[in-house]
């Protein structure tokens, strides 16, 4: 059973154990190891963790985006079908018009060549069958809905002739031109400055809503988590250590690799004395995971049992709330109690 923050009606998907691992000429590489969520209509759940814990893996292993030389695992039923075993036929039907993702860079995203109204309207040819004169209205309709001024017009310019937060908001016309169900949106922040990623996360909300839709956002900003998600899960090198409701996780937070990501953070209610507190060492190698506990060479509450023993995942004192930490009781009520 997986952890929904609110817990009504049947989830739109469902992923149990998801596992992908690469082969490569120095080892075998575990970029996902078993994760497990519940993404419900209305959703949005973030997956949260540093670079290379496992997050977009993840997701382009959902979208069937992943190369043939990874070896997938598990089962991720949407609508009761399992995206993990479809066919590339039956995927492609799928992507775009029930399932859409927003990649992290949308420059390589785009095509540098083709005009955006054409790449917006290009959606809605495949999936809706609609002449090229109709897609393009539907495609002004769009680029007006995410924010872009003068659509009639920018509907003819090419992706460089937009700044990155624009070039972002056509990413999301094109992955919302279907009224898709699920939008999978990966890192659709980076590298935009602070006003611009609260413009483009504002859009993205609107969207939800308009279109009734659920969201998985990939992000290693908790700013943007906390703004945002009704549920959080926390990776670290290719496991999940810390699932639950945002409020659970920010503030009755189970292990140690959160409480970490969480102290790095500025406080807007500190005075400016207050020093950030950086997770000491780095990630370790995917090839090379620690015996034990992935996160104890890092972790202030080190023990024997972490470093022989893998913590599972378990319930905690909280409903909803688990986390992977051989003292995660004791971690969440001293948050709570705080």
């Amino acid at each position: 059973m997986t952890a929904t923050a609110n817990g009504g009606g049947d989830p739109l998907l469902s992923v149990q154990d998801l596992t992908v691992a690469f082969n490569t000429s120095s080892g075998t590489v575990k970029a996902v190891n078993g994760i497990s969520f519940d993404v419900r209509r209305g959703d949005v759940l973030a997956i949260v963790g540093e670079s290379g814990s496992g997050k977009s893996v993840s997701s382009l292993a959902l979208m069937g985006l992943l190369p043939s030389s990874a070896t997938i695992g598990g089962q991720a039923l949407w609508k009761g079908r399992d995206l993990l075993s479809l066919r590339d036929r039956d995927m492609r039907s799928l992507r775009g018009r029930e399932i859409a993702m927003i990649f992290q860079d949308p420059l390589s995203a785009l095509n540098p060549v083709h005009r955006v109204g054409r790449q917006v309207g290009e959606v809605l040819r495949i999936h809706e069958g609609l002449s090229g004169r109709a897609a393009r209205r539907r495609a002004v309709e769009l680029l007006d809905l995410v924010g872009i001024p003068q659509p009639e017009r920018r509907v003819n310019n090419y992706p460089h002739e937009f700044s990155g937060g624009m070039r972002q908001r056509v990413m999301i016309a094109m992955a919302i031109a279907c009224k898709p169900d699920l939008v999978i949106a990966d890192e659709p922040t980076t590298a935009l400055d602070v006003t611009v990623q609260a413009q483009v996360l504002e859009v993205l909300t609107s969207i939800k809503d308009e279109i009734d839709s659920a969201i998985i956002l990939i992000t290693h900003d908790l700013g943007v988590v906390a703004g945002m998600a009704d549920s959080v899960l926390v990776m670290y090198a290719g496991r999940q250590v810390e699932r639950g409701t945002t409020d659970q996780v920010f503030y009755e937070t189970a292990h140690p690799y959160t409480e970490g990501l969480l102290a790095s953070l500025p406080r807007m209610d500190s005075d400016g004395a207050v020093e950030l507190v950086p997770i000491p060492g780095s990630p370790p190698s995917l090839q090379r995971i620690p015996t034990g506990c992935a996160f104890n060479p890092r972790c202030r509450y080190v023990q024997d049992e972490c470093r022989s023993d893998i913590p599972e995942l378990r319930w905690i004192s909280s409903a909803h709330h688990q986390a992977a930490c051989h003292f995660a009781d004791e971690l969440s009520l001293a948050g709570a109690r705080a």
